[in-house]
């Protein structure tokens, strides 16, 4: 039978336990709940002016860039926006998210987490 001696070293262990959970919580953009949340929130009606400027954002990041974009909302419409992207390819342990919700509260009124990296995370229609 075998027996487990823990020989690890505490800090090593500290530290992998520490990227892990950094790694994890990087990953957990969602922590941002709104109403128009998909599938089953409310729809974010969102001007052409605003959707051409998530466009823009999309082209920015590309394939390889970390970003997020959130938009503020009045009245169920797009009210402005804000963006956060990596300016290098292939960040790691970047808050883009965080950093885009912060910057579109500071502007005051409501703020949906609208998209992470190029995938949308609420309902939305384009207006007419």
């Amino acid at each position: 039978m075998w027996k487990f001696i823990d020989t690890a070293m505490p800090a090593a262990r500290a530290f992998l336990l520490a990227l892990t959970a950094a790694v994890l919580l990087a990953g957990c953009a969602t922590g941002y709940k709104s109403d128009y949340d998909a599938p089953n929130g409310k729809v974010l009606l969102v001007s052409k002016a605003h959707w051409a400027d998530f466009q823009k954002y999309l082209g920015d990041i590309g394939s390889t860039r970390d970003g997020a974009f959130a938009m503020g909302v009045y009245n169920g419409q797009s009210d402005g926006w804000a963006s956060s992207s990596c300016p290098i390819d292939n960040c790691y342990g970047s808050n883009t998210a965080t950093d885009v919700m912060r910057r579109c509260r500071a502007e005051g009124g409501e703020c949906v987490l609208f998209a992470v990296d190029d995938r949308i995370l609420v309902n939305y229609k384009i207006e007419e």
